[in-house]
């Protein structure tokens, strides 16, 4: 039951509200408030909700790069697979965890912003250590669109996340769009490294991590956004 359900449950039951015996005052209150009420369902375990993500995440970026080529990840080492993958999958359940805990109040602290932070910081380190390469021909040109491929896997990722959202309590609809932003930013972060085949080390630390933050962002503001009308529903909905 939303607020404004409640709200409008209590107002009619105030509109008529009957004079004299306030025992059957109170009574009438009570029918009034407990005859739209229904049980609801328990949410499943935090975790439950974590591995779906988790899963959205990794599944969503393998079938968009197995569609567009796995060029990327066959001229990676072994060693540059296994710390860029880690590294990807280590802030993939963070933005996991942290749209899990938006799904229920007083669930833990938010990680939407360590997620986006940790991507956004460490990311560009690790690739500073393992590419080569600065020079900046042709860089627009070849960086635009791994950008839009990125975020072109990253919007329907953001959307399946936020369905799953919905199946959940969000009271904070900012704090849970900068994880879901973040998760979906990983996602075609993850696609364009099993995809992209240029090593070029400012090439990956611009325009791939651009992605996620891209997509961090966007998912706070939409987040805000929502707030803000959802905010000012319960406000109309009491004028008479």
């Amino acid at each position: 039951m939303r607020k404004d359900e409640i709200d409008r449950i209590l107002d009619q039951a105030v509109r008529d509200l009957p004079s004299g015996d306030d025992r059957a005052a109170i009574g009438h209150v009570q029918r009034a408030i407990l005859k739209d009420l229904k049980p609801a369902r328990p949410l499943p375990a935090l975790w439950v909700f974590t591995l779906a993500f988790v899963s959205l995440f990794v599944a969503f970026a393998v079938a968009s790069a197995s569609t567009l080529g796995l060029h990327g990840i066959r001229v990676l080492s072994m060693g540059q697979r296994w710390s860029i993958f880690s590294l990807l999958l280590f802030t993939g359940w963070l933005a996991a965890v942290s749209s899990a805990r938006a799904m229920r109040p007083a669930s833990g602290m938010p990680l939407g912003w360590l997620a986006l932070v940790s991507a956004g910081g460490a990311f560009p380190v690790l690739f500073a250590l393992v590419f080569r390469g600065y020079g900046t021909l042709n860089f627009v040109h070849e960086g635009v669109p791994c950008l839009v491929a990125g975020l072109c896997v990253a919007i329907p990722t953001g959307l399946a996340t936020v369905w799953i959202l919905r199946r959940g309590f969000v009271m904070d609809w900012s704090r849970s769009g900068l994880g879901a932003g973040v998760l979906a930013g990983l996602t075609g972060l993850f696609m364009l490294e099993l995809h992209c085949p240029n090593l070029k080390a400012i090439h990956v630390m611009v325009w791939h991590v651009a992605v996620v933050v891209v997509s961090g962002m966007a998912g706070f503001a939409i987040g805000m956004i929502a707030d803000h009308f959802r905010g000012r529903i319960p406000e109309r909905s009491t004028r008479p």
